[in-house]
């Protein structure tokens, strides 16, 4: 949970998680690599759905969680989706004489937290701004008090950049809920 979310917020949070876990939903899969997977695919999804439900436009895609993108990748098997020497192997492969060579021979993920924190520094002001009237601090669920403690620091610790983008996702969710009757689903 967020630094900034309240104690009923935790606390209704713990109480769901504990309903959910007592109701023994089965896995996904068989394979714990492709029901990690299948999570991973979801909660994208799911993230996509909440950020284009805010009205905020133009809408973002997402080519990798098209159906036929998804299958063909999930029947790849899982031992063979990673390498301790490459990074996305299977995904290098089928763009190899599209992509760089360079490119599709790295190791690793690239590194974007100094964009991160810049970007977050010079939209501090804009930040402020749409937490100043909130309606997940109305709701009882942010202290408003914390969240901004945390928007002014020097310099923004990575859990609390790890927990902004859902928590400025749920806020412009639930604005664009209360303007818009075709909002539905909920920031799941």
């Amino acid at each position: 949970m967020p630094p900034w979310a309240t104690p009923d917020a935790v606390h209704t949070v713990a109480e769901l998680l504990r309903a959910a876990a007592a109701d023994g939903p089965p896995p996904l899969a068989r394979e714990r690599g492709q029901h990690a997977a299948l999570t991973f695919v979801r909660t994208g999804g799911r993230r996509l759905r909440v950020v284009n439900q805010t009205g905020l436009r133009p809408e973002l895609a997402a080519p990798y969680l098209d159906d036929a993108v998804l299958d063909t990748a999930l029947a790849v098997r899982v031992a063979e989706r990673n390498a301790p020497d490459r990074y996305k192997p299977v995904l290098a492969d089928a763009l190899r004489g599209i992509v760089p060579a360079p490119l599709l021979r790295r190791t690793t993920k690239g590194e974007f937290s100094m964009e991160l924190y810049e970007g977050v520094g010079r939209g501090k002001a804009a930040l402020l701004d749409v937490f100043a009237d909130s309606a997940l601090v109305r709701a009882g669920l942010v202290d408003a008090r914390a969240l901004r403690t945390q928007l002014l620091g020097p310099r923004p610790r990575p859990d609390m950049l790890r927990h902004l983008d859902p928590t400025l996702g749920c806020e412009l969710w639930l604005r664009a809920a209360r303007h818009s009757p075709t909002v539905t689903g909920g920031p799941t």
